[in-house]
């Protein structure tokens, strides 16, 4: 984890609020006239995950990667709202609490970060320049990917007990499953064990009817300029979720990503970091009422 941020060049921070405390990392500081990019990871991940992208991203100035609520080292309350809309205002209240939201900024959300990250977008557009969402879920899918048919089954391979359901797991989320020595195994596995009684309770809360697809229903009303990017080989959210994105976001530009899984972040930094960089960098300056432009390039 740290040899990850020290080759990203960002530091670990951490601000405390009243009653929670988030643990992020940064690279870059706030400059005026350069964007501000918030990075809101996947479910049961956390900012690490950020990591090669935010080395790749910090030509635009100032990145930040969040460990959101009871992930990594932000403050867990098995009682809080894991919700949504509970992430939601979390991550509003970090942006305030950063003020991120006084100065143009940019928010991109992988997956379960993505949801949170898209229907933040719909709610509080002021001063957003720009989201890009990473496979995001939060959509109806049309067919029946490999992780969904598995759980329907009564296995979440989420959940990994042992060395054959972590590399599982892992041909699950990438489209070439990166080699994993046995002790790097056992060392994931030890590590992300502990925490499945937490994250088994937010899993079942945010599959309730109510929270599954609340991304669908706010598309559009989302009117920031929005980048969407999936990867072709997705067997975790059906990849045709980026023709609904581009359908239902007024303001949308949709690119598949090849020979790419799930984790985007991780297996094609460079290709969704330089698709990144050039869709901040042109609409940074711009407000969020210009014309409609979607450009789905499969």
């Amino acid at each position: 984890r740290y040899r990850r941020q020290w080759r990203t060049g960002a530091f670990k921070k951490e601000i405390s609020l009243s009653d929670f405390s988030f643990k992020y990392l940064v690279h870059g500081k706030p400059i005026p006239g350069r964007p501000s990019v918030l990075l809101v990871h996947g479910f049961t991940a956390g900012k690490e995950e950020w990591s090669e992208m935010m080395r790749l991203l910090g030509p635009l100035g100032h990145i930040v990667a969040i460990d959101m609520p009871g992930h990594g080292e932000t403050t867990r309350n098995p009682r809080g709202d894991h919700s949504i809309a509970g992430g939601v205002a979390r991550v509003r209240q970090f942006v305030e609490a950063l003020d991120l939201h006084k100065n143009s900024y940019h928010i991109v959300g992988s997956s379960w970060g993505g949801h949170v990250a898209g229907v933040y977008a719909s709610k509080y557009p002021e001063n957003l320049r720009s989201v890009t969402l990473l496979c995001p879920a939060g959509l109806e899918p049309k067919k029946v990917t490999r992780f969904v048919r598995t759980l329907m089954e009564g296995r979440n391979l989420l959940f990994p007990v042992d060395s054959k359901e972590f590399a599982e797991f892992l041909g699950c989320v990438f489209f070439k499953p990166p080699p994993l020595p046995r002790w790097a195994l056992s060392i994931a596995l030890r590590e992300r064990v502990p925490n499945y009684g937490f994250f088994e309770t937010v899993f079942d809360q945010l599959m309730e009817p109510d929270q599954r697809f609340l991304l669908q229903g706010c598309l559009a009303d989302i009117r920031t300029p929005t980048l969407a990017l999936w990867g072709k080989h997705d067997q975790v959210l059906c990849p045709s979720g980026l023709d609904i994105l581009a359908q239902g976001i007024s303001n949308c530009e949709s690119h598949y990503l090849d020979d790419c899984g799930h984790t985007i972040a991780i297996e094609q930094p460079h290709h969704a970091a330089g698709l990144i960089s050039e869709f901040v960098l042109r609409h940074h300056t711009q407000s969020n009422g210009f014309h409609h432009t979607n450009g789905a390039v499969h």
